[in-house]
């Protein structure tokens, strides 16, 4: 039977996911309810378990959380609590296993498995038999392995054969990093007040490391490593580059493409085009982001509760 709970604490499982889709244009995917003061509610059509000594809440059969107008659903639900240092309890895991979606009112987000690490405020959706996709008004993100967002050092990555696409462009590479920063309060000059931007966050930046493809209208250019800066429009493309246009591919070490003016220029090195090329960032680099647990790894976590069976009957 269908049961439905409504927890504001206990099964807090939509916190403030901010993944990013690295699209040219793109805007920030916040995946915020729109009013988190609502309760959550949670279904499953095989119940949701409450265990007491793993400090678990299991919710399994086409599980659902709900919260406003965002969703996660997925095969099995988790949460993992802890006592916390006011007396009371608090969630600091939440894993989401098979057939994974995190859906908001104009996002969607679809995996194998997700995690969410309260302490480390990072999000990764998994992929397995198919990639990973992030989806949004403005574009698209696939990945075959993970798509991650830190909250806290404000970057989304995307690993395995990750590409990113909008209507104009697009790039591949076997990582994808995006960097992102806030954006300034606009002006409402008709009452004198600042008022929030719709979006409190824009990408200024994406890198890619290895085997980078950059496509526009006008040419391809691949290398092993590469990085769009939104604000100025310019890509940078380097190592063993190869830039083609219509039926004709040329050779160097260093490409410039100035996406707003639609040229394009290739180098021997950065050196030569007087420029730096993509720099990698050592932060992002020792990031470890926690790993999604899989069906097996829950059914063993998630074996009922000795304290719940009963104890033999003597004869």
């Amino acid at each position: 039977m269908n049961r439905i709970l409504a927890f504001t604490t206990a099964f807090a499982l939509l916190p403030t996911f901010a993944l990013l889709p690295m699209a040219a244009n793109a805007q920030s995917l916040s995946f915020t309810s729109k009013d988190p003061s609502r309760p959550i509610e949670v279904t499953a059509n095989q119940g949701i378990e409450w265990q007491q000594n793993g400090k678990l809440f299991i919710a399994r059969g086409n599980a659902k959380a709900k919260q406003d107008d965002l969703s996660v659903t997925a095969d099995e639900l988790t949460a993992h609590y802890r006592d916390s240092k006011s007396g009371g309890t608090e969630v600091y895991r939440v894993d989401a296993i098979g057939n994974v979606t995190i859906e908001s009112s104009s996002e969607k987000a679809t995996g194998s498995a997700a995690v969410y690490d309260f302490d480390k405020s990072v999000l990764v959706v998994a992929g397995g038999p198919v990639p990973v996709t992030l989806t949004t008004s403005t574009g698209k993100v696939t990945a075959e392995d993970t798509i991650q967002y830190w909250s806290n050092e404000k970057v989304a990555v995307a690993q395995g054969k990750a590409e990113a696409e909008d209507d104009t462009r697009r790039i591949k590479a076997d990582r994808l990093t995006a960097y992102f920063t806030d954006t300034a309060p606009a002006a409402d000059k008709s009452k004198g007040k600042t008022v929030a931007n719709k979006d409190n966050s824009e990408i200024r930046l994406v890198q890619g490391e290895g085997n980078v493809t950059l496509r526009t209208d006008k040419e391809t250019v691949k290398g092993s490593r590469g990085e769009y800066n939104r604000i100025t429009g310019i890509a940078k493309v380097e190592g063993n580059v190869q830039m083609t246009q219509g039926q004709n591919t040329i050779s160097g070490g260093f490409a410039v493409v100035d996406t707003k003016a639609g040229t394009s220029r290739l180098f021997g090195s950065a050196a030569e085009a007087k420029t730096s090329g993509p720099q990698a960032d050592n932060r992002v680099k020792a990031l470890i982001a926690p790993k999604p647990k899989t069906a097996a790894e829950s059914l063993s976590e998630g074996a009922p509760d000795a304290s719940k069976t009963p104890a033999p009957q003597k004869r």
